[in-house]
């Protein structure tokens, strides 16, 4: 069966590598390419609405100019079991590699690796798109295990340093190009870490544990 393949990376020499590499193999065939965000979704929406033949997997970059590919990974989870989502990455830390898990991706695969497991991923993520695989994923695992609970991922630090800034939902959401239901999913999350029951008592949490600065709000 035919794997359609869309590309999200706003690096065009990136995604021409990787369109070529898929589209030398028989059965996949790369649909569409978006070098933003905002492009992404755009993108999704017409996939959603007029699916391309065969099983759909989408190798999305995690860095984008306007937000993070991982806030798409989870915006297409939600409509979508079916779609493979592949994070192609340079980054090589924990908190990319859980966030990818959390987010509802199906692999996470380095810049840095050999095309053969780019590839791999993506047939991998079209048979199993709701099977995350990812190198280092046991360590990874263990070590979150080992740490306490008040540790934060990147895009919770995000949207906590702005909280603590005074910023509301819709201001966290349009600095971090995210949907108000997605800010708030995460600042349910803040407060279950950080055992507080609204702003205030997070804000205190968080400069007591040292996971933002203290700032002068008044």
């Amino acid at each position: 069966m035919t794997i359609s393949v869309v590309l999200v990376d706003d690096h065009a020499v990136v995604r021409e590598a990787v369109a070529g590499m898929l589209n030398s193999q028989d059965e996949v065939s790369v649909v569409g390419h978006a070098g933003s965000l905002s492009e992404g979704r755009a993108l999704f929406e017409r996939l959603f609405r007029t699916p391309p033949p065969g099983r759909v997997v989408a190798v999305i970059d995690v860095t984008m100019p306007d937000g993070s590919g991982l806030d798409l990974v989870r915006a297409v989870r939600e409509q979508s079991r079916e779609v493979g989502l592949v994070v192609l990455t340079m980054l090589n830390d924990d908190s990319t590699l859980l966030e990818a898990l959390d987010a509802g991706a199906s692999a996470l695969v380095r810049k840095s690796a050999p095309s053969d497991q780019v590839l791999s991923a993506v047939r991998r993520a079209a048979d199993f798109p709701l099977e995350f695989s990812a190198s280092g994923l046991a360590e990874a695992m263990r070590r979150r295990h080992e740490q306490p609970q008040t540790t934060l991922t990147s895009r919770e630090t995000e949207v906590l340093k702005l909280l603590v800034e005074g910023a509301s939902v819709a201001q966290v959401g349009k600095s971090l190009y995210m949907s108000p239901s997605t800010v708030k999913t995460h600042i349910g999350k803040i407060y279950d870490k950080l055992g507080a029951h609204n702003r205030a008592s997070a804000v205190i949490a968080a400069v007591r544990l040292g996971l933002v600065p203290d700032v002068d709000r008044g």
